[in-house]
């Protein structure tokens, strides 16, 4: 957030303003009334009639008239007002300079709020001077241990801060605090004020833990002191927020950011720069929580507010630009980024100049954005210039010179000098260990950069450990599914299967599509991706059980993703169904298939498109080895009715269809039908695929069963010995199916009293099937009726 400063206001004979400065003469030893926010149009008006008031009363109420330009400068300051508060304060500052004389305490309140509104207008090479001027008046007639003196010791640390002269400003923070303890008392709200500067100064050089120990006790104060709805206090829950966010202890963020962006728009307007600060500190929050899509349109309309109040050559701008670049960056949305950053570089170079830390800090999100795109030398040529600013002692433990350490090492890495990276990134971990608490995420994201170095080294030993570290503290923190987790999880996952360590790997794959699907939602093409590979990994390692929900889950987010009339939706459904089919699961294919085949229905055209008649098909086929057989023959009697262009008597097809139909309707005791069928489909098959056609046999087979079920022996076995001849003739010798019949004709044989005919044949499909590991129940079939021939046999010849 934005440091605050204290203005310079007239007495409260003239004009009651609670504000940030508070009479010097209350008692310490009394407690100090509740400060309740006046809101802004009513302060103004009143102030606006105090100069008209006083302008009227002509050279004789001329200091009268300077009050009061001093204090509606003061408030028009603190609605970021600059250019009418300049008009006043300019206007204020000749009548006192020349009424009062140059050295004059009131002379020293009008150059101090001067000097604000420089700062505030971010024109830093014009603040210092009033700002300077003002302090050193008030220290040569005050003395040095005044409250007056403390204020301006406040604004020059502001300014100094601004500057980048963090430790002269921490100088100049630590005097004002020391001086408004000692003047007011420990519980005052100036003390709150100069408590908030120093933390934000110490939090702005990355030294977390000092800065929050000052942030929650000035907040503490601002509870107590300040009525609620006091910007002040907005202030500093914004400043507690983002402290809170730094170490990654979002919950308790989130809570204060919301209650001081309500604190700051009801006060003081939705168009004020305060609330354009509350509104970033809630964007970064959202950011950190990888909830880019709520975090884009606070940034955006934060943008807007600063570019309309404070015009766009001011550095709050600047920063604003950055925080959004950073959210393109994570969006890999690299051009967007680059754009802003470079928009930042040249508000900062113009207003800051080339030496200021935040001007080496916007060159190395350049660097970033340029090695993002490919462009290595460029990326290195401005780290250098970075590292030129921030190599200096005073920025030793600069965020900025952290972000550096790290980008100079990810270039590194793009350009294959893996040993070149190593030793920075073990400085930026350092750093960061060193000024952050242990389990925070930035430490254990700059751990798990350096593991991952270790592991394109393929250095596992010391990967892993850094991995596991980095994963456990970040689980901590955000729980088991935040995306935060995938980079150690992936580099776990890659060296897993590296080694061939498989059980580990699919726990780390599971584990990341967990992640992945919590955070990018089921549709999310990432997300199908990795299920559809994690799905084809199963079912490679014949592991059809896992790999069949993860295709149901599959098919469930392409649906949303791609909608259902798309083709590759098509496409993956046939291609999930015939997974599901070859693999036994005949249900589940059904479903699916059914599915697809309504898709194609509907479509324009259905009656001409082949694969729908296929469709059909293999939807009879299923119901019919689900043991659906009147189902089955109802699709197939209604694809012969209904594609007879299809399905006409020149079409193999055809005869495979009305075979199919005879065993569907067999199988209901339907004999009479089925040997129309069966006789049919023979007819067809002959004709159109010749006396060899394997269709033929498996036709000629069945109609064979048929018979010989209803007992029609004679009738049967023309049919079943046709059948065997043609498979004899045209399968291999060790195929199933010529097995099953040399079964059935043995079977026909014993049936009709020749089991010495039998059992030849029984012995040769028995060879057959013992091949078979999957032709368990007709291995057993044959051997109880191989024992059974042959002691039929061996009967017979006893008896003779």
């Amino acid at each position: 957030m934005k440091p605050r400063f204290a203005l310079g206001m007239l007495a409260a004979s003239l004009l009651s303003l609670p504000g940030p400065t508070f009479s010097a003469t209350t008692p310490a030893s009394e407690p100090a009334p509740l400060v309740v926010f006046q809101a802004y149009p009513v302060r103004l008006q009143a102030a606006r009639d105090a100069v008209e008031k006083a302008g009227q009363g002509g050279r004789a109420d001329a200091l009268k008239l300077a009050a009061a330009l001093n204090e509606l400068a003061a408030i028009h300051i603190l609605n970021a007002d600059y250019l009418e508060a300049e008009d006043a304060l300019e206007r204020a500052l000749s009548i006192r300079e020349r009424q009062l004389g140059a050295d004059h305490p009131d002379v020293a309140t009008t150059l101090g709020n001067l000097g604000l509104v420089h700062l505030g207008q971010g024109r830093l090479d014009k603040a210092e001077a009033p700002l300077e001027r003002a302090l050193a008046i008030r220290e040569n007639v005050r003395g040095y241990a005044s409250v007056e003196v403390a204020n301006s010791l406040n604004n020059l640390g502001v300014f100094r801060k601004a500057s980048g002269e963090y430790a002269r400003a921490a100088l100049l923070h630590k005097r004002a605090l020391a001086l408004r303890e000692r003047a007011l008392s420990p519980t005052h709200p100036d003390v709150a004020m100069s408590l908030a500067n120093l933390a934000e100064l110490y939090r702005a050089q990355g030294l977390f833990p000092a800065a929050e120990t000052l942030q929650t006790r000035a907040l503490a104060i601002r509870e107590k002191a300040l009525s609620a709805d006091h910007p002040d206090l907005a202030a500093s829950l914004a400043d507690q927020c983002e402290l809170l966010r730094e170490q990654g202890r979002y919950a308790q963020a989130e809570g204060l950011c919301q209650r001081a962006l309500e604190i700051s728009e009801k006060a003081l307007g939705s168009e004020h720069p305060d609330v354009a600060r509350a509104l970033l500190v809630k964007a970064d929050l959202y950011r950190a929580q990888y909830r880019l899509a709520a975090a884009e349109p606070l940034y955006r309309r934060a943008l807007n507010i600063l570019e309309k109040r404070l015009g766009r050559k001011h550095p709050e701008l600047a920063t604003a630009r950055i925080r959004l670049g950073e959210l393109y960056m994570d969006q890999r949305q690299h051009v967007l980024a680059e754009r802003l950053f470079q928009q930042a570089r040249e508000i900062r170079e113009e207003r800051l100049g080339r030496n200021h830390p935040d001007y080496a800090d916007v060159l190395v999100r350049l660097a970033r954005a340029a090695s993002a795109q490919g462009r290595q030398q460029e990326a290195d040529e401005g780290l250098d210039q970075a590292f030129l600013i921030l190599g200096e002692r005073a920025w030793a433990d600069h965020p900025s010179l952290n972000l550096a350490e790290l980008t100079r090492a990810r270039v590194a890495v793009a350009r294959g000098d893996l040993a070149r990276a190593e030793p920075l990134y073990r400085r930026a971990l350092a750093m960061r260990e060193k000024n952050l608490p242990a389990g925070h995420p930035a430490v254990a994201r700059a751990r798990t950069e350096l593991a991952e170095l270790y592991r394109l080294q393929g250095r596992y030993v010391d990967a892993v450990p850094q991995f596991t570290r980095s994963l456990d503290a970040l689980e901590k923190i955000f729980g088991t599914t935040h995306p935060e987790l995938m980079a150690p999880l992936t580099g776990l996952a890659a060296i897993s299967r590296a080694k061939g360590e498989q059980r580990a790997t699919e726990g780390y794959d599971k584990r990341l599509l967990a992640v992945q699907e919590a955070w990018l939602g089921p549709d999310h093409p990432t997300v199908l991706a990795l299920l559809e590979s994690q799905a084809d990994a199963y079912l490679a390692s014949r592991r059809y059980t896992d790999a069949a929900p993860l295709y149901t889950r599959l098919i469930a987010g392409s649906e949303i993703r791609m909608g259902a009339s798309s083709p590759a939706f098509d496409a993956l459904l046939e291609r999930v169904a015939g997974i599901h089919k070859a693999n036994g699961n005949q249900a589940e294919a059904e479903l699916l298939y059914r599915r697809l085949l309504a898709l194609r229905e509907a479509r324009p055209g259905a009656d001409a498109d082949p694969s729908i008649p296929a469709l059909r098909l293999m939807l009879a086929d299923l119901a019919f080895a689900q043991g659906r057989y009147v189902d089955a023959a109802t699709d197939y009697r209604y694809l012969l009715e209904t594609r007879a262009a299809v399905f006409h008597d020149g079409n193999v097809q055809t005869g495979v269809l009305l075979n199919n139909l005879g065993e569907s309707l067999r199988l209901q005791g339907k004999s009479e039908e089925a040997e129309a069928s069966y006789l049919r489909a023979i007819a067809i098959l002959r004709r159109a695929g010749g006396p060899q056609h394997p269709e033929l046999a498996n036709t000629e087979n069945n109609y064979g069963i048929s018979l010989f079920n209803r007992k029609a022996l004679a009738e049967a076995e023309p049919h079943l010995l046709e059948a065997l001849r043609i498979r004899e003739q045209v399968l291999a010798p060790t195929d199933l199916d010529l097995a099953t019949s040399l079964n059935n004709v043995a079977s026909l044989r014993i049936a009709r009293g020749d089991s010495a005919g039998a059992v030849p044949l029984l012995e040769r499909a028995r060879v057959i099937a013992d091949k078979h590991p999957q032709g368990g129940a007709l291995k057993a079939g044959i051997r109880r009726m191989l024992e059974s021939a042959r002691g039929a046999s061996q009967g017979k010849g006893d008896a003779q």
